[in-house]
């Protein structure tokens, strides 16, 4: 009984630090997710795919609501997180940039975008996140990987403005199967057409 609580624990340890984003592992099923302790509660079906808020073992500060897509053929492959509303350019760049260097650190420098249209009427700091809800301006920075690194093929950090003065920072992990999920998804909404 001792052997076994042994390999158990050292299973279980071994699981969270070798573990993908959040300690969430790309493929898993929603068994698999809750079994290595992640708690997750049912959003909604869409095809064959199911989305579930999470609790997962391994959160960063910076993020607060994390949302998990499960195929039922290729399991999870769909990870987005996302942090509180800020309501300032200096907040969101703020939290933004930490989180890009942080990713840079794993990843390598990612593609980037940080622009405004030259006849934005939303110019300045005080219209920052305006000038993002009418699509004047782009903050984002992306990582590809030609070869996958553990099931992860594409990562995506950006801004979302949720309003005229509020938006938060989301990153998503993209699995090796996204690709193949989406079309799959695609294929079947355009079959009822």
């Amino acid at each position: 009984m001792k052997k076994i609580l042994v390999v158990a624990l050292l299973l279980t340890i071994s699981a969270v630090l070798f573990a993908g984003p959040f300690g969430i592992e790309f493929g898993w099923t929603l068994e698999q997710l809750e079994g290595f302790g992640a708690h997750a509660e049912y959003i909604s079906t869409q095809g064959n795919v199911k989305s579930y808020f999470v609790e997962p073992n391994a959160p960063h500060a910076n993020l607060y609501l994390y949302v998990v897509f499960i195929d039922d053929e290729y399991g999870l492959y769909l990870i987005r997180a996302v942090s509180p509303a800020y309501n300032s350019e200096y907040s969101v760049r703020t939290i933004f940039n930490r989180l890009k260097g942080q990713l840079s650190s794993v990843y390598g420098a990612p593609e980037e975008i940080d622009e405004i249209s030259l006849g934005s009427d939303w110019k300045g700091s005080q219209n920052f996140i305006k000038s993002m809800l009418y699509g004047d301006r782009a903050l984002a920075a992306a990582w590809s990987f030609s070869q996958e690194r553990d099931g992860l093929k594409d990562i995506f950090l950006g801004v979302m403005p949720i309003s005229e003065s509020e938006a938060t920072v989301f990153l998503e992990y993209c699995s090796c199967d996204y690709e193949v999920v989406e079309s799959k998804f695609n294929a079947v909404g355009a079959s009822v057409l």
